[in-house]
């Protein structure tokens, strides 16, 4: 697709990790500064956990980026890791160090030698774990070793843990007592929902009240759940298909469209339905004046004209009997 069409300089509502279009989000800021705290204090774990597509990796990268460039620094994007020597290889392998054909004892005392040499330079190694979640007990209780290394300044080691909410709950044992903060990360309000589909229009270099149609926005935001990742769904499909007939704006119905072909429910405009104006209610009256409007009300239906005024064509009274 070609983005300039709509007035920007690259694509926008990126499927992927983007840093450069961070948005500050309440829950994502929170984060960053729990994170910039541990740091600080030389906590050995943080956890950073929440739904899929809420912006857990988004925030521990951007913090990882924004560390001074002398921190020592590991990133492990998705970890799959049973066994502690699997764990220690996938470090190693980070650090640019020898990692094959070495026995676990000599795995540990590698990765132990870098951490040491490290923390002499005044910092603690980062360790950022993705996907932690997939992270084995056997591999955690090797984290905790990992984490009794220090020197005079303090430990030499920081975990970031990123992982879905269900590993919260599995923590458990020495480990987890390491973790010393835990941040959850949940889906955006409606408002941030809508600032975010701004914003990465501005990130882009556009101008999000030329590109983005306001009734496009809210049907969006309303829609998407808060998550982010399917925001940009949403947006970068209804992008394609405004471009794809020459309209300069995403409007209504291609968010319309990106919606159900993404089996996404609209959420329904509630200003749109008609009002429903309730009859006032009538005064009290005794029951046999009741009795006597409904006669008339019944005398009027059997051929009686209500708005003329013209009595009913009525049968002769009959004669009841005592």
């Amino acid at each position: 697709m070609e983005w300039s069409h709509l007035g920007l300089a690259r694509r926008p509502f990126r499927p992927a990790v983007d840093t450069t279009s961070y948005f500050p989000a309440a829950a994502h800021e929170a984060a960053l500064a729990a994170l910039a705290a541990a740091f600080d204090r030389r906590d050995a774990a943080v956890l950073i956990d929440g739904p899929p597509g809420t912006g857990k990796s988004l925030v521990a990268r951007r913090w990882l980026e924004h560390l001074p460039p002398d921190v020592p620094r590991v990133l492990l994007p998705n970890t799959h890791a049973d066994r502690p020597a699997e764990l220690l290889q996938a470090v190693l392998f980070d650090l640019d160090r020898p990692y094959q054909g070495l026995t676990e004892q000599e795995l540990r005392l590698a990765v132990t030698a870098e951490l040491l040499a490290a923390a002499a330079t005044g910092h603690p190694t980062v360790l950022l774990l993705d996907e932690a979640q997939h992270l084995g007990p056997a591999a955690g209780e090797e984290l905790r070793l990992l984490g009794n290394v220090e020197t005079a300044g303090g430990g030499s080691l920081l975990v970031v843990l990123v992982a879905q909410p269900g590993f919260r709950d599995a923590l458990a044992g020495p480990f987890a007592q390491r973790v010393a903060v835990r941040c959850r990360v949940g889906p955006l309000s409606a408002e941030e929902s809508a600032a975010y589909l701004r914003h990465q229009v501005r990130a882009a270099g556009g101008d999000p009240d030329a590109v983005l149609d306001g009734a496009a926005v809210a049907l969006l935001a309303g829609a998407c759940g808060g998550v982010p990742r399917v925001l940009n769904q949403a947006a970068g499909l209804a992008a394609e298909l405004a471009e794809s007939v020459g309209a300069g704006t995403i409007d209504v119905e291609a968010a319309l469209e990106a919606l159900s072909r993404l089996g996404l429910a609209a959420e329904p405009d509630e200003a749109a339905e008609p009002a429903v104006i309730p009859h006032p209610a009538r005064p009290a009256e005794p029951a046999q004046a009741a009795r006597s409007r409904s006669r008339a009300g019944l005398n009027a239906a059997g051929g009686g004209d209500a708005n003329s005024g013209a009595a009913p064509k009525q049968k002769p009274a009959r004669k009841r009997s005592a």
